[in-house]
This record gives structure tokens, C-alpha cells and sequence, in this order.
């Protein structure tokens, strides 16, 4: 073979390899418009709560986490332990004054006379938020219309969401926007809100089992990632 041919050879298999590789990209990329014509998303649903994460326990644990994190930061720059030498309260509630004082355990002396040099989040706030948040309903009532999808649970008005519309909430962890789309079989909320925090809603059945799994998971600046899992079963 000619060096002309080989090189000609060779650029013709390069033109064919990245012409495969952009018709990949376009799939992958595709717009979902529709639900799955077989989906067994819709109908009513009762959750399984022997079978469900326990959210008070996921969020009290990541809670801890968290606090003791800081504290070990705090200590390695010099601030010391601003709790003292005790371990970190379960339910985040670290300052004295009863469940609904401010929580000042990560403030600096100063900041308890007016000025300025909070150190930490208020995790007692913050638990609540979170708990809020991920506490599952113990009824759903999923209607599926072709780029519609309806939402209501615990008798609450439905929510309506379509394909590629992206909607702007407030809900008991800020303001977000939300984006709405199918992965397969899996109707998924993806929102993003101003506190730079994420969460994703996950509903789907299992084929097998025809089981729906509620995954809900939170990424919060402070906290890191918590996910919680919910089980329903047709009511």
C-alpha cells in the first residue's frame, strides 16, 4: 500500500469514528417529550413504613456528622471547641434555651453580643428543614399523561408537572427550580435552589415486585448528601 493510500485509509476511519461518536452524543442527549408507553407509575399508593428508611434517624446521623466535622475544623484553626468537651446533641439542638431558642453553638463569644463571626450553620434549624423535606407522605396519587405528570399525596392539592418545563418553587427548603424528566422507567424531579443546595425525586416501579420506590436525595452545602428511600405498594 502507497503512503498516499494508507493516509487516505487512515482519515476515512477517523471521519467514520467520529461520525459514530456524534450520533451517540445526539441520542444520549434526545429530549424526552413522553412518558414510557409502559409505565405502572399511575395509580394510588400507600407506603410500606416497615420497609422505608427511618428519616428522622438518616437526618439526626448525617446531623452529628456534620457537627463534629466542624467542631475538628474549629479546633485545627485555632478557635477551639465551641461546645466544650461533650459529644454533639442528636437532634442538633446544642445551645441551652429549649427547642425553639437560636442554636449559638458554632458562634464565636462575640457574636452572642451583636457582632459579626458566625462559624457554623444553625443545625437546629437546619435539621428541621431537613426533616421537612424528606419526610416521605404515606399516600400518593400519581396520574401520567403523556408529558404531564400529576402529583398529589396526603390529600394535598396535585402538583403538575410537564417535560422540559422548568418551574420555579418554594417549599420548606428554599426556593428552587425544578426540572422534570423520565430516565426509562424512573419519572425524576431535579431542583436546584439558591442555597446551592440540589435534590432529586425518584419515582419508580419494579417490574418484578411492581413496587414503587421513592428516592429522594439532598445535597446541602453544609450537611453533604443524604438519600432516603420509601417503599409503596398499591392501595
Amino acid at each position: 500500500m502507497s503512503r498516499t493510500s494508507y493516509f487516505m485509509s487512515r482519515r476515512l476511519a477517523l471521519s467514520t469514528l467520529i461520525a459514530a461518536a456524534a450520533a451517540l452524543g445526539l441520542m444520549g442527549c434526545a429530549t424526552v417529550t413522553s412518558a414510557p408507553t409502559d409505565t405502572a407509575l399511575a395509580g394510588r399508593w400507600s407506603r410500606d413504613k416497615a420497609a422505608s428508611d427511618d428519616v428522622d434517624a438518616k437526618v439526626t446521623a448525617s446531623i452529628a456528622t456534620a457537627q463534629t466535622n466542624l467542631r475538628r475544623r474549629l479546633n485545627r484553626s485555632g478557635y477551639g471547641n465551641p461546645q466544650g468537651d461533650g459529644p454533639p446533641s442528636s437532634n442538633g439542638d446544642n445551645a441551652p434555651g429549649g427547642a425553639d431558642a437560636p442554636d449559638e453553638s458554632f458562634d464565636t463569644p462575640g457574636d452572642r453580643y451583636g457582632g459579626p463571626g458566625l462559624l457554623g450553620p444553625d443545625f437546629r434549624g437546619l435539621r428541621a428543614r431537613l426533616l421537612q423535606a424528606l419526610r416521605s407522605p404515606a399516600e400518593l396519587q400519581i396520574e401520567v399523561q403523556g408529558d404531564l405528570v400529576r402529583l398529589a399525596d396526603d390529600h394535598l392539592p396535585p402538583r403538575d408537572y410537564r417535560l422540559g418545563e422548568r418551574i420555579s418553587r418554594f417549599d420548606e427548603y428554599g426556593t428552587a427550580i425544578i426540572n422534570a424528566t423520565w430516565s426509562h422507567q424512573a419519572f425524576v424531579l431535579r431542583s436546584s435552589y439558591t442555597s446551592h443546595a440540589s435534590r432529586n425525586e425518584r419515582y419508580q416501579v419494579n417490574p418484578a415486585t411492581g413496587v414503587l420506590t421513592l428516592t429522594q436525595e439532598i445535597n446541602d452545602p453544609y450537611i453533604g448528601k443524604i438519600s432516603l428511600h420509601s417503599v409503596y405498594r398499591r392501595s
